[in-house]
């Protein structure tokens, strides 16, 4: 699977700031991480936005996370990156009519949708990071998040 050009940069983004645990500027986010300095600058607005980021002006200001990288999900910032274009799409798939096998397929792709946000809602910064310490075990630990996260929604 391959994000967006937005999710990347911002998972790449928090993922630092979280590794860096103090406030960094974005000349170093944007060069140590690979990403366009005035694309970050956009879209750590848009993290600002869903404080999941603080950013501090001045001379010795940048970015820190607002919050404990425990606490802020993969789709903490998918959602945040990418709400604009999740709506439109909710808005044309509910324009649509169709037959009784289209309302099945309809439910169907709901439910991988689903399924995929609960999954990305249990990866937090803090054990993404704590899962590239440990390479030999992250197939490992995915795992285990899986079967975790499958045990949560059977019982929810």
């Amino acid at each position: 699977m391959q994000f967006k050009a937005s999710t990347d940069y911002g998972i790449r983004a928090i993922l630092y700031l979280a590794a860096q645990g103090t406030t960094c500027s974005s000349r170093d986010i944007a060069e140590d991480m690979s990403i366009p300095r005035d694309y970050l600058i956009q879209l750590a607005q848009l993290l600002r936005n869903a404080g999941i980021i603080e950013a501090r002006p001045g001379k010795h200001g940048g970015y820190r996370l607002a919050k404990d990288p425990s606490d802020i999900s993969v789709l903490d910032v998918m959602n945040a990156l990418e709400e604009d274009s999740r709506q439109q799409t909710r808005e044309r798939r509910a324009d649509r009519k169709g037959g009784e096998m289209v309302e099945e397929v309809k439910l169907a792709y709901d439910l991988i949708g689903e399924c995929f946000d609960a999954f990305m809602a249990s990866l937090t910064m803090d054990s993404l990071l704590d899962c590239v310490e440990n390479k030999g075990g992250s197939r490992a630990y995915l795992s285990n998040r899986l079967q975790e996260e499958a045990r949560r929604l059977m019982n929810a």
